[in-house]
């Protein structure tokens, strides 16, 4: 059975990816903040590591008998006064060198679709910074890109209700969001699959309009 690192189990993508790693039967160690933000994965974590991913230290021995890592690591809401180089960029490599340090086999995470054709923005500049050293990194990887989550469009739905909404442009731009729960099966699969790189989205296209 092969050991696989979560990092980001607590967050949305994070707990689809743990249930569907333990539908395939595989041990899943999950990284947290607060161990209670893991509570509703009771039965599908064999084991949590408590550690604050910005906090090198912190993460000592994380990757320890882990042959694959799972990095969901990043900011969604800007909070506690860190930067997307403090998250995405550097707390990534901090596990990328936890990772190499225990020799862990594989390493996927989990970026955004498009990155290269929006450098302009801060979050992607640490993306690619960080997907950059990965590449380097002599392990055996796998960047994911998803086009967006179902989750997003709920911005869209408040604004809808308010009767007043902002789109990009006309409107008329196309997107195909991927549910959280679809985009787990994904990635649990690429810890198997020889692809480098996976462009994801949803089987609908839809328009902001």
């Amino acid at each position: 059975m092969e050991k696989v690192l979560v990092a980001g189990a607590s967050g949305y993508l994070g707990r689809y990816i743990v249930k569907a790693l333990k539908k395939k039967e595989y041990w899943v160690r999950g990284l947290a903040r607060d161990s209670k933000k893991l509570d509703t994965l009771t039965g599908c974590i064999d084991d949590v590591f408590i550690a604050e991913v910005t906090i090198p230290e912190s993460l000592t021995g994380i990757c320890i008998g882990v042959d694959c890592v799972i990095s969901t690591v990043g900011i969604t809401k800007q909070k506690d006064g860190m930067t997307y180089m403090d998250v995405d960029y550097q707390a990534n490599m901090n596990l990328l060198k936890e990772a190499k340090r225990s020799r862990v086999k594989k390493f996927i995470y989990v970026s955004v679709f498009n990155a290269e054709k929006m450098k302009d923005l801060k979050a992607v500049q640490a993306k690619l910074k960080f997907e950059n050293e990965l590449k380097k990194s002599g392990l055996d990887y796998t960047i994911v890109y998803p086009n967006g989550f179902f989750s997003d469009m709920l911005d869209y739905l408040e604004m809808a209700r308010k009767g007043k909404g902002f789109v990009f442009g006309s409107g008329e731009y196309k997107i195909n969001p991927i549910h959280g729960e679809d985009l787990a099966r994904v990635c649990v699969s690429a810890i198997i699959g020889s692809d480098g790189i996976i462009e994801v989205g949803g089987p609908d296209l839809l328009t902001h309009n």
